[in-house]
Protein backbone atom coordinates (compact mmCIF):
# COMPACT_ATOMS: atom_id res chain seq x y z
CA UNK A 1 0.00 0.00 0.00
CA UNK A 2 2.54 2.47 0.76
CA UNK A 3 4.71 1.74 -2.51
CA UNK A 4 1.25 2.50 -4.36
CA UNK A 5 0.87 6.08 -2.35
CA UNK A 6 4.30 6.85 -3.05
CA UNK A 7 3.76 5.89 -6.63
CA UNK A 8 0.33 7.94 -6.71
CA UNK A 9 2.12 11.09 -5.33
CA UNK A 10 4.93 10.97 -7.86
CA UNK A 11 2.62 10.45 -10.99
CA UNK A 12 0.47 13.68 -9.21
CA UNK A 13 3.91 15.71 -9.15
CA UNK A 14 4.52 15.27 -13.08
CA UNK A 15 1.00 16.44 -13.60
CA UNK A 16 1.01 20.20 -14.23
CA UNK A 17 -0.47 22.43 -11.48
CA UNK A 18 -3.91 23.70 -13.84
CA UNK A 19 -5.20 19.92 -13.99
CA UNK A 20 -4.15 18.71 -10.76
CA UNK A 21 -6.39 21.82 -9.63
CA UNK A 22 -9.52 20.94 -11.81
CA UNK A 23 -9.21 17.56 -11.11
CA UNK A 24 -9.55 18.24 -7.13
CA UNK A 25 -12.03 20.95 -7.96
CA UNK A 26 -14.14 18.29 -10.26
CA UNK A 27 -13.96 15.67 -7.04
CA UNK A 28 -15.30 18.40 -4.53
CA UNK A 29 -18.42 19.17 -7.00
CA UNK A 30 -19.57 15.53 -7.59
CA UNK A 31 -19.13 15.12 -3.46
CA UNK A 32 -21.58 17.78 -3.79
CA UNK A 33 -23.67 16.56 -6.38
CA UNK A 34 -23.66 12.80 -4.80
CA UNK A 35 -24.66 14.58 -1.48
CA UNK A 36 -27.36 16.46 -2.12
CA UNK A 37 -28.81 13.59 -4.69
CA UNK A 38 -28.69 10.83 -1.88
CA UNK A 39 -29.07 12.85 1.13
CA UNK A 40 -31.11 16.20 0.16
CA UNK A 41 -30.85 19.83 2.14
CA UNK A 42 -30.79 18.91 5.18
CA UNK A 43 -27.15 17.53 4.79
CA UNK A 44 -23.66 18.12 4.02
CA UNK A 45 -23.60 19.80 0.23
CA UNK A 46 -23.32 23.01 1.21
CA UNK A 47 -20.21 22.61 2.67
CA UNK A 48 -18.47 20.39 -0.74
CA UNK A 49 -20.21 23.37 -3.32
CA UNK A 50 -18.94 25.73 -1.04
CA UNK A 51 -15.00 24.46 -1.14
CA UNK A 52 -15.53 24.29 -4.54
CA UNK A 53 -16.49 27.59 -4.94
CA UNK A 54 -14.10 28.79 -2.75
CA UNK A 55 -10.93 26.50 -3.57
CA UNK A 56 -11.72 27.68 -7.55
CA UNK A 57 -11.39 31.00 -6.80
CA UNK A 58 -8.24 30.37 -5.00
CA UNK A 59 -6.54 27.89 -7.35
CA UNK A 60 -7.34 29.73 -10.36
CA UNK A 61 -8.48 33.16 -9.36
CA UNK A 62 -11.95 35.05 -8.69
CA UNK A 63 -13.28 34.72 -12.41
CA UNK A 64 -12.93 30.72 -11.67
CA UNK A 65 -14.52 31.24 -8.58
CA UNK A 66 -17.38 32.77 -9.60
CA UNK A 67 -17.81 30.04 -12.14
CA UNK A 68 -18.02 27.80 -9.84
CA UNK A 69 -20.33 29.29 -7.67
CA UNK A 70 -22.58 29.50 -10.43
CA UNK A 71 -22.22 26.11 -11.43
CA UNK A 72 -22.88 25.24 -7.54
CA UNK A 73 -26.19 27.05 -7.75
CA UNK A 74 -27.34 25.77 -11.21
CA UNK A 75 -26.69 22.72 -9.92
CA UNK A 76 -28.58 22.77 -6.37
CA UNK A 77 -31.38 24.30 -7.96
CA UNK A 78 -31.85 21.44 -10.72
CA UNK A 79 -31.15 18.89 -8.14
CA UNK A 80 -33.66 20.61 -5.44
CA UNK A 81 -36.25 20.66 -8.37
CA UNK A 82 -35.91 17.36 -9.14
CA UNK A 83 -36.45 16.28 -5.73
CA UNK A 84 -40.21 18.37 -5.42
CA UNK A 85 -41.23 16.89 -8.28
CA UNK A 86 -40.41 13.36 -6.74
CA UNK A 87 -37.78 12.64 -9.85
CA UNK A 88 -35.73 12.05 -6.99
CA UNK A 89 -35.93 9.97 -3.98
CA UNK A 90 -33.93 10.92 -0.85
CA UNK A 91 -33.07 7.77 -0.04
CA UNK A 92 -30.14 7.82 2.66
CA UNK A 93 -31.00 10.89 4.72
CA UNK A 94 -29.79 10.51 8.66
CA UNK A 95 -32.23 13.95 9.50
CA UNK A 96 -35.15 13.11 7.50
CA UNK A 97 -34.62 15.43 5.18
CA UNK A 98 -37.70 17.52 3.69
CA UNK A 99 -38.93 18.02 0.13
CA UNK A 100 -38.32 21.34 -0.65
CA UNK A 101 -40.88 23.45 -2.00
CA UNK A 102 -40.35 26.48 -4.51
CA UNK A 103 -40.00 29.07 -1.64
CA UNK A 104 -37.69 27.09 0.09
CA UNK A 105 -35.58 26.58 -3.22
CA UNK A 106 -34.91 30.17 -3.56
CA UNK A 107 -34.29 30.86 -0.22
CA UNK A 108 -31.89 28.36 -0.08
CA UNK A 109 -30.41 29.13 -3.34
CA UNK A 110 -30.03 33.38 -2.08
CA UNK A 111 -28.34 32.41 1.06
CA UNK A 112 -25.93 30.34 -0.87
CA UNK A 113 -25.03 32.92 -3.26
CA UNK A 114 -24.79 35.42 -0.89
CA UNK A 115 -22.63 33.34 1.49
CA UNK A 116 -20.21 32.58 -1.34
CA UNK A 117 -19.43 35.92 -2.67
CA UNK A 118 -19.09 37.65 0.26
CA UNK A 119 -16.34 34.61 1.64
CA UNK A 120 -14.97 34.57 -2.01
CA UNK A 121 -14.85 38.43 -1.84
CA UNK A 122 -13.44 38.20 1.36
CA UNK A 123 -10.55 35.98 0.38
CA UNK A 124 -9.41 38.22 -3.01
CA UNK A 125 -9.37 40.79 -0.78
CA UNK A 126 -7.12 39.13 1.75
CA UNK A 127 -4.56 37.35 -1.35
CA UNK A 128 -4.71 41.16 -2.81
CA UNK A 129 -3.65 42.34 0.25
CA UNK A 130 -0.81 39.72 0.57
CA UNK A 131 0.57 39.72 -3.32
CA UNK A 132 0.62 43.42 -2.31
CA UNK A 133 2.92 43.06 0.39
CA UNK A 134 4.85 40.06 -0.65
CA UNK A 135 5.62 43.15 -3.80
CA UNK A 136 6.54 45.53 -1.94
CA UNK A 137 8.75 43.55 0.92
CA UNK A 138 10.50 42.51 -3.14
CA UNK A 139 10.72 45.81 -4.08
CA UNK A 140 12.18 47.09 -0.60
CA UNK A 141 15.32 43.77 -1.09
CA UNK A 142 15.61 44.91 -4.99
CA UNK A 143 16.57 48.04 -3.66
CA UNK A 144 18.42 46.95 -0.52
CA UNK A 145 20.38 44.41 -3.21
CA UNK A 146 21.11 47.67 -5.40
CA UNK A 147 22.44 49.65 -2.41
CA UNK A 148 24.10 47.07 -0.88
CA UNK A 149 26.10 46.54 -4.35
CA UNK A 150 26.66 49.82 -4.84
CA UNK A 151 27.99 50.19 -1.31
CA UNK A 152 30.45 47.38 -1.86
CA UNK A 153 31.22 48.84 -4.96
CA UNK A 154 32.24 52.10 -3.08
CA UNK A 155 34.13 50.16 -0.22
CA UNK A 156 35.91 48.13 -2.63
CA UNK A 157 36.83 51.96 -4.36
CA UNK A 158 37.55 53.59 -0.65
CA UNK A 159 40.06 50.30 -0.61
CA UNK A 160 42.20 51.04 -3.47
CA UNK A 161 42.12 55.09 -2.48
CA UNK A 162 43.34 54.52 0.95
CA UNK A 163 46.11 51.70 -0.51
CA UNK A 164 47.21 54.86 -3.05
CA UNK A 165 47.57 57.11 0.03
CA UNK A 166 49.21 54.78 1.87
CA UNK A 167 51.86 54.46 -1.10
CA UNK A 168 52.34 58.13 -1.48
CA UNK A 169 52.92 59.00 1.95
CA UNK A 170 56.08 56.29 2.23
CA UNK A 171 58.30 58.85 2.00
CA UNK A 172 56.56 60.64 5.11
CA UNK A 173 58.78 60.27 8.66
CA UNK A 174 54.68 59.55 10.06
CA UNK A 175 54.05 57.28 7.65
CA UNK A 176 53.29 54.49 10.39
CA UNK A 177 51.00 56.49 12.23
CA UNK A 178 49.11 57.57 9.47
CA UNK A 179 48.83 53.65 8.22
CA UNK A 180 47.80 53.25 11.81
CA UNK A 181 45.08 55.83 12.23
CA UNK A 182 43.51 55.57 8.73
CA UNK A 183 43.24 51.58 9.21
CA UNK A 184 41.47 52.67 12.63
CA UNK A 185 39.28 55.29 11.59
CA UNK A 186 37.82 53.46 8.77
CA UNK A 187 36.66 50.52 10.85
CA UNK A 188 35.12 52.64 13.55
CA UNK A 189 33.23 54.81 11.22
CA UNK A 190 31.73 52.33 9.03
CA UNK A 191 31.20 49.66 11.60
CA UNK A 192 27.99 51.53 12.93
CA UNK A 193 26.43 51.76 9.57
CA UNK A 194 26.88 48.83 8.48
CA UNK A 195 25.62 47.26 11.94
CA UNK A 196 22.36 49.04 11.83
CA UNK A 197 22.05 47.78 7.80
CA UNK A 198 22.98 44.00 8.52
CA UNK A 199 20.21 44.38 12.22
CA UNK A 200 17.47 46.29 10.14
CA UNK A 201 18.09 43.77 7.08
CA UNK A 202 17.57 41.11 9.70
CA UNK A 203 14.70 42.27 11.75
CA UNK A 204 12.81 42.54 7.82
CA UNK A 205 13.57 39.64 6.40
CA UNK A 206 12.56 37.48 9.89
CA UNK A 207 9.48 39.80 11.24
CA UNK A 208 8.38 41.33 8.18
CA UNK A 209 4.66 40.37 8.73
CA UNK A 210 4.74 40.79 12.07
CA UNK A 211 5.87 44.35 11.83
CA UNK A 212 3.58 47.23 11.93
CA UNK A 213 3.88 49.71 8.72
CA UNK A 214 5.27 51.89 11.24
CA UNK A 215 8.25 49.53 12.30
CA UNK A 216 8.87 48.84 8.57
CA UNK A 217 9.07 52.24 7.51
CA UNK A 218 11.38 52.90 10.72
CA UNK A 219 14.07 50.05 9.52
CA UNK A 220 13.79 51.24 5.88
CA UNK A 221 14.64 54.92 7.12
CA UNK A 222 17.39 53.49 9.26
CA UNK A 223 19.15 51.65 6.62
CA UNK A 224 18.74 54.90 3.91
CA UNK A 225 20.05 56.93 6.60
CA UNK A 226 23.22 54.50 7.52
CA UNK A 227 23.53 54.66 3.35
CA UNK A 228 23.81 58.03 3.20
CA UNK A 229 26.41 58.18 6.01
CA UNK A 230 28.51 55.87 4.19
CA UNK A 231 28.28 57.56 1.06
CA UNK A 232 29.18 60.56 2.39
CA UNK A 233 31.98 59.29 3.87
CA UNK A 234 33.35 57.88 0.59
CA UNK A 235 32.43 60.89 -1.01
CA UNK A 236 34.83 62.69 1.35
CA UNK A 237 37.79 60.21 1.21
CA UNK A 238 37.72 60.58 -2.55
CA UNK A 239 37.54 64.03 -2.87
CA UNK A 240 40.45 64.20 -0.70
CA UNK A 241 42.47 61.44 -2.47
CA UNK A 242 41.65 63.45 -5.55
CA UNK A 243 42.60 67.20 -5.01
CA UNK A 244 46.19 65.37 -3.53
CA UNK A 245 46.84 63.72 -6.95
CA UNK A 246 45.62 66.20 -9.56
CA UNK A 247 45.55 69.86 -9.70
CA UNK A 248 41.93 71.50 -9.28
CA UNK A 249 40.98 73.40 -11.50
CA UNK A 250 39.10 76.68 -11.13
CA UNK A 251 36.25 77.71 -13.59
CA UNK A 252 35.45 81.12 -12.74
CA UNK A 253 32.41 83.21 -13.54
CA UNK A 254 31.30 86.70 -12.92
CA UNK A 255 28.44 87.13 -10.08
CA UNK A 256 27.46 89.74 -7.99
CA UNK A 257 28.00 89.63 -4.63
CA UNK A 258 23.93 89.58 -3.85
CA UNK A 259 23.26 87.34 -6.05
CA UNK A 260 26.06 85.34 -4.23
CA UNK A 261 24.86 85.34 -1.00
CA UNK A 262 21.51 84.69 -2.14
CA UNK A 263 22.20 81.36 -3.98
CA UNK A 264 24.73 80.37 -0.65
CA UNK A 265 21.83 80.41 1.51
CA UNK A 266 19.61 78.79 -0.78
CA UNK A 267 21.62 75.71 -1.93
CA UNK A 268 23.52 75.47 1.70
CA UNK A 269 19.95 75.36 3.60
CA UNK A 270 18.87 72.37 1.45
CA UNK A 271 22.22 70.29 1.67
CA UNK A 272 23.32 70.85 5.10
CA UNK A 273 21.33 70.03 8.17
CA UNK A 274 20.79 73.76 9.10
CA UNK A 275 19.60 74.46 13.07
CA UNK A 276 17.08 76.40 13.81
CA UNK A 277 19.46 78.84 15.54
CA UNK A 278 21.47 79.11 12.15
CA UNK A 279 22.00 83.08 11.33
CA UNK A 280 23.21 84.20 7.87
CA UNK A 281 24.94 88.00 7.87
CA UNK A 282 25.84 89.78 4.88
CA UNK A 283 27.54 92.74 4.73
CA UNK A 284 29.22 95.07 1.92
CA UNK A 285 27.13 96.28 -1.40
CA UNK A 286 25.90 93.58 -3.07
CA UNK A 287 25.96 94.69 -6.89
CA UNK A 288 29.55 94.08 -6.34
CA UNK A 289 31.28 92.14 -9.22
CA UNK A 290 33.08 89.34 -7.97
CA UNK A 291 34.94 86.61 -9.81
CA UNK A 292 35.18 83.33 -8.52
CA UNK A 293 34.57 79.39 -8.63
CA UNK A 294 31.25 79.34 -7.71
CA UNK A 295 31.44 75.71 -6.87
CA UNK A 296 34.74 75.21 -4.96
CA UNK A 297 33.55 77.83 -3.04
CA UNK A 298 30.32 76.06 -1.84
CA UNK A 299 32.37 73.07 -1.27
CA UNK A 300 34.36 75.38 1.10
CA UNK A 301 31.29 76.78 3.12
CA UNK A 302 29.68 73.36 3.13
CA UNK A 303 32.68 71.72 5.14
CA UNK A 304 32.85 74.23 7.60
CA UNK A 305 29.47 74.45 8.16
CA UNK A 306 28.66 70.78 8.72
CA UNK A 307 31.77 70.87 11.40
CA UNK A 308 30.37 73.30 12.84
CA UNK A 309 27.08 71.98 13.11
CA UNK A 310 28.40 68.30 14.11
CA UNK A 311 30.53 69.96 16.80
CA UNK A 312 27.44 72.34 18.25
CA UNK A 313 24.51 71.64 21.06
CA UNK A 314 21.25 71.90 18.45
CA UNK A 315 20.37 74.71 20.73
CA UNK A 316 23.36 77.17 20.59
CA UNK A 317 23.66 79.44 17.42
CA UNK A 318 25.73 79.07 14.06
CA UNK A 319 26.33 81.99 12.36
CA UNK A 320 27.89 83.10 8.91
CA UNK A 321 28.96 86.13 7.67
CA UNK A 322 29.34 87.24 4.48
CA UNK A 323 31.18 90.30 3.66
CA UNK A 324 32.33 91.96 0.99
CA UNK A 325 34.94 94.67 0.34
CA UNK A 326 38.76 94.87 -1.07
CA UNK A 327 38.44 90.75 -0.30
CA UNK A 328 35.54 88.87 0.13
CA UNK A 329 35.22 87.50 3.85
CA UNK A 330 33.65 84.52 4.97
CA UNK A 331 33.22 83.62 8.95
CA UNK A 332 32.07 80.71 10.52
CA UNK A 333 31.13 81.00 13.50
CA UNK A 334 30.12 78.36 16.24
CA UNK A 335 29.77 77.97 20.01
CA UNK A 336 30.34 74.35 20.24
CA UNK A 337 32.98 71.82 22.02
CA UNK A 338 36.03 74.09 20.12
CA UNK A 339 39.59 73.07 19.38
CA UNK A 340 42.08 72.53 22.08
CA UNK A 341 44.95 74.79 21.69
CA UNK A 342 47.44 71.53 20.78
CA UNK A 343 44.88 70.71 18.28
CA UNK A 344 45.00 73.47 16.08
CA UNK A 345 48.11 72.93 14.05
CA UNK A 346 47.30 69.50 13.36
CA UNK A 347 43.44 69.83 12.03
CA UNK A 348 45.05 70.39 8.72
CA UNK A 349 46.92 67.04 8.60
CA UNK A 350 44.74 64.41 6.45
CA UNK A 351 43.18 62.08 8.89
CA UNK A 352 43.57 63.83 11.80
CA UNK A 353 40.69 64.26 14.55
CA UNK A 354 40.70 66.33 17.42
CA UNK A 355 41.26 64.94 20.79
CA UNK A 356 37.91 66.34 22.15
CA UNK A 357 35.63 65.15 19.40
CA UNK A 358 34.37 61.90 21.89
CA UNK A 359 31.92 59.27 19.57
CA UNK A 360 31.00 62.06 16.56
CA UNK A 361 31.16 60.14 12.92
CA UNK A 362 33.67 61.42 10.68
CA UNK A 363 37.29 61.12 8.95
CA UNK A 364 39.14 64.01 9.60
CA UNK A 365 38.95 65.01 5.91
CA UNK A 366 36.63 68.43 6.01
CA UNK A 367 39.35 70.69 6.79
CA UNK A 368 41.52 69.45 5.06
CA UNK A 369 39.37 69.40 2.14
CA UNK A 370 39.10 73.32 2.59
CA UNK A 371 42.57 74.09 3.17
CA UNK A 372 43.40 72.45 -0.81
CA UNK A 373 40.20 74.27 -2.42
CA UNK A 374 41.25 77.43 -0.68
CA UNK A 375 44.63 76.96 -2.38
CA UNK A 376 43.33 76.44 -6.03
CA UNK A 377 41.99 79.64 -5.29
CA UNK A 378 44.37 81.76 -4.34
CA UNK A 379 42.43 82.15 -0.95
CA UNK A 380 43.73 81.63 2.87
CA UNK A 381 41.93 80.52 5.94
CA UNK A 382 42.53 80.89 9.88
CA UNK A 383 40.67 80.17 13.09
CA UNK A 384 40.41 81.43 16.20
CA UNK A 385 38.67 80.58 19.89
CA UNK A 386 35.60 82.05 20.06
CA UNK A 387 34.75 84.02 23.79
CA UNK A 388 31.80 82.68 24.18
CA UNK A 389 33.22 79.29 23.27
CA UNK A 390 33.83 77.45 20.38
CA UNK A 391 35.54 78.39 16.39
CA UNK A 392 35.73 80.90 14.52
CA UNK A 393 37.22 80.41 11.10
CA UNK A 394 37.87 83.12 8.89
CA UNK A 395 38.37 82.85 5.19
CA UNK A 396 39.41 85.65 2.63
CA UNK A 397 39.65 85.54 -1.06
CA UNK A 398 41.16 88.29 -3.79
CA UNK A 399 38.22 89.83 -6.44
CA UNK A 400 39.93 89.57 -9.55
CA UNK A 401 38.98 93.07 -10.90
CA UNK A 402 41.37 92.59 -14.10
CA UNK A 403 39.34 89.74 -14.90
CA UNK A 404 35.90 91.57 -14.66
CA UNK A 405 37.22 93.99 -17.03
CA UNK A 406 38.70 92.14 -19.89
CA UNK A 407 34.73 89.98 -19.76
CA UNK A 408 33.57 93.73 -20.74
Amino acid sequence: AGMIVIGLISHLRQISYTVRALTFLGILYLLGVTDLTFFGLAEDWRLYFSGFTILAALFLGWRTGLVALLLSLVTFILIAWQISIGNIEITASAFGSPIPDGSTIIAFSLVFFLMNVVVIAAVMTLLNEFENATKKERQAAATLGQKSAELEHSLNREIQLASEVVLALKREEDLNRLRSKIITTLSHEFRTPLTVINNSASLLEKYYDRLSDSKRKEQLMRIRQSITSLTKLVQGASNVERTQKEVVLTQKESIQFGELCQRLDTELRQETAVSANFELLILGDETKELVLDYYLLKQVIYHLLTNAFKFSAPDLPVRLHLACNNHLTITVIDEGIGIPPDDKDKVWELFYRGSNIDSRSGLGLGLVIVKQLLESMAGEITLSDNPKGGTIFTVKLPVNQRFIESMH
